[in-house]
Formats: C-alpha cells, structure tokens, sequence
C-alpha cells in the first residue's frame, strides 16, 4: 500500500489533498496500476508519457531501482519538481506528438491521464506505436463517472462536472475500440473513477 508520506512529497493538488476518501481513491488506482506493470514484466526500460511532477513512475522507479525510467511531459516546471523528486529518471521536454524525435526505445511505455486531454488521441497512439514498445500502459478517466464524481463534489458544476481542458471522454466500451484498432489489450480494467489498459501494439 502507497504510504500518505510518499503524497506528502509533490505540489500537485489532488496529491496533496488530505481527504480520507480521494487518498484511498488514488492507492486502489495505484495498487490496480501496479499489477497491471507487474503483468508487463520483465522490462529493462520504462518511459512514462505527460509524467508531471512523477508520482506513478517515482513510485515505480523506487521499488524497481534495476529498471531504467524516463519521463517527457510539455511543462517544464513539473518535470523541474521531477528531477528534485527522483534525480535518476531522465526527463523530456517536449509533446507526445514528438515521440519519434525526443526519446528512444522503451519495453513499456506509460500513458495516463494523458488522452483525454488531447485534440488528435489517434496520431498520439501512432506516435507510441512508432516507438515499438513490449507493452503499454494506458489509464484514462471512466466516463460518465468521473463527472458525476466532480459534480458530487461540487466541482465543474456549469460543465456538468467536465474538466475544462478535457477534450475526449471514453466509456469502457468506447476506449476498448479506441485501442483495438492499433492494440492487442491484454487487460482493460477499472478503478473508480479511472479505466486501465494493459496493451500489446500491433506491427504496422
């Protein structure tokens, strides 16, 4: 279980927020995330996509220090508090639509929270195909939950608990068609109020 000091270390609010529910919320996340890496194994490289201040590949890269991790994200200031956080995982600065031109190689690569914000999900999967990974993993916000769980919480009220800056919004069935077509899924699970995809690309 993902200890409450390990939150206590970034500066990212829903990280930092000390409700008893939405910490517990985030280590069910975690726990249902790290079985989905473990089913990934055994990988050599692991490059985590839009990692913000590291939370999921930190965790990760502490409990499996043989296990080379690099991160890209476009804003440099989280990928600052990054490398203040976990100095040993190589940071990127650039867009996932950019793949092909900022990093190399990976067995596994991470996606998260990533494609719901984008306004082309399609080219961004081409893009992480093109890398040849072993596996990705994929999680994505479930929806229609994770409005209901922002409206329930009084949040995005006028936006019918819709984050502003998400562009995309994928139920269970809706993201299983969205990775088949450039994917082989080896497990697509839930965790409320997230989805998770373990996947295998298909050669193109």
């Amino acid at each position: 279980m993902i200890p409450d000091s390990y939150f206590d270390r970034f500066e990212t609010p829903k990280y930092k927020e000390r409700s008893t529910l939405k910490r517990g919320l985030i280590k069910r996340f975690v726990e249902r995330f790290h079985s989905l890496f473990l089913r990934a194994n055994p990988v050599e490289s692991v490059l985590e996509v839009g990692m913000g201040e590291g939370f999921l590949s930190g965790y990760l890269s502490e409990r499996f220090p043989h296990i080379r991790f690099e991160g890209l994200d476009t804003d440099a200031g989280q990928l600052a508090l990054a490398g203040k956080l976990f100095p040993k995982i190589k940071t990127h600065h650039g867009t996932i639509y950019e793949l092909k031109e900022r990093v190399g190689e990976f067995d596994l690569v991470l996606c998260c929270e990533v494609l719901e914000h984008l306004s082309d999900p399609e080219k961004a999967l081409d893009e992480i195909v093109a890398l040849k990974p072993k596996f990705v993993l994929f999680t994505v916000p479930h929806e229609p939950f994770f409005m209901l769980s922002n409206l329930f919480r009084g949040r995005n009220i006028t936006r019918l608990g819709n984050d502003i800056d998400h562009h995309n919004h994928w139920g269970k069935k809706a993201f299983e068609q969205l990775l088949s077509s450039r994917f082989d899924i080896v497990e697509l699970t839930t965790s409320y109020p997230f989805l998770l995809a373990l996947a295998v690309p298909r050669a193109r």
